[in-house]
């Protein structure tokens, strides 16, 4: 099995480009697939990513421009 290294709240914040305390509202209803280590939540980039593509709204297959 081969670990990634995972981001903190600040790196996923950062990554995302929204806040910290939005990316902390989201992982702590479920929204955005989190581990909590503690009192601390760590991202997997694949997740997030993921996260990202379900919250897209345009058409991401079969445009015409």
């Amino acid at each position: 099995m081969e670990f990634q290294k995972l981001m903190d709240v600040e790196e996923a914040a950062d990554y995302v480009g929204l806040s910290t305390f939005t990316v902390r509202r989201l992982a702590k209803n479920g929204a955005l697939p989190a581990a909590k280590i503690g009192r601390a939540y760590r991202f997997k980039k694949e997740d997030i990513d993921t996260y990202l593509r379900t919250q897209y709204k345009g058409e991401l297959h079969g445009s015409t421009v």
